[in-house]
């Protein structure tokens, strides 16, 4: 349910939460980050709190969405301890220069992988190519392990830590990254959050009715809610995947129901209407560090 409130009291409400949140967090910072990089830590925390605790407060309500943001800080923490000295450089000159990617001489690239250089090892050998265009910006369209056959160009995700082996292994990414850097490049990657695959371990959990991943995707059990959505809803591939749901046989403990399908009938949407849900990303991150 959401839940509206005036901005002041957005803030207000903010305020107290990092107000009882911040000492923990400082002295758990300074423990795992050091001094100097707790004061960057907690510098960040209070300028981009309220945009982190207004919507899941909002959506979640009091308790849960002050229990939410806890847990997210305390990965978002996590992260910055195995982050690698290379790229905690990178995050003090972006917080100098904010906005980095908005400036006029950022110039971004998009590609798919296997169409620009075949394999991810491939890749530094052509930053040459885009040094020469200017570029200072790399995107690459979805790259992570997709499900078998179909899967709308890589955006049905079986695994969010594996690159389509078609294209390589996480550490050709990684290796990529790092030469990408050395020639002042950025790299972006897409991380789809909206849904996963059929067959992706979320969702398989999901319907073997195994507690920890309970609420993780949306299934119901007639045509009568679907059908109001549907009234509503605009379809992504009218032609192609017609409608918003699928009925999967085995949803609802194998009495089956209608699975929220947005895209394709086997990229399956994943539920962020519960607290559960979020909490469950928060115990298994798409991608660590």
């Amino acid at each position: 349910m959401i839940t509206p409130r005036p901005d002041s009291e957005r803030r207000r409400r903010a305020g107290a939460s990092l107000h009882r949140l911040r000492p923990v967090i400082a002295q758990q910072a300074e423990e795992h980050l050091g001094r100097a990089q707790a004061v960057g830590f907690l510098a960040r925390l209070d300028l981009w709190f309220l945009d982190l605790h207004g919507p899941l407060e909002t959506l979640y309500g009091d308790d849960d969405g002050d229990e939410l943001v806890g847990r997210l800080v305390r990965l978002a923490l996590a992260a910055a301890a195995q982050r690698p000295a290379e790229l905690r450089e990178v995050d003090r000159r972006r917080e100098v220069e904010p906005r980095w990617y908005q400036e006029p001489r950022t110039i971004g690239y998009v590609a798919y992988t296997d169409r620009f250089c075949g394999t991810v090892d491939a890749l530094p050998k052509r930053l040459d190519y885009l040094a020469e265009l200017g570029v200072s910006y790399l995107h690459l369209m979805p790259l992570l392990r997709p499900r078998p056959g179909e899967n709308d160009g890589g955006y049905a995700v079986l695994d969010y830590r594996a690159v389509d082996p078609r294209v390589g292994t996480m550490d050709d990414l990684e290796s990529a990254a790092e030469a990408l850097r050395e020639r002042g490049m950025s790299l972006c990657v897409d991380l789809v959050l909206n849904h996963t695959a059929r067959e992706h371990a979320w969702a398989q959990g999901w319907l073997a009715d195994e507690p920890e991943y309970a609420d993780f995707y949306v299934a119901f059990p007639d045509w009568k809610m679907p059908d109001a959505y549907e009234a509503t809803i605009s379809d992504v591939f009218p032609d192609r995947a017609p409608g918003s749901f699928s009925w999967v046989d085995a949803a609802n403990g194998g009495r089956g129901g209608w699975v929220w399908t947005t895209f394709f009938g086997y990229q399956w949407d994943l539920n962020y209407s519960q607290p559960e849900r979020v909490r469950g990303d928060a115990r298994h991150p798409p991608l660590a560090g």
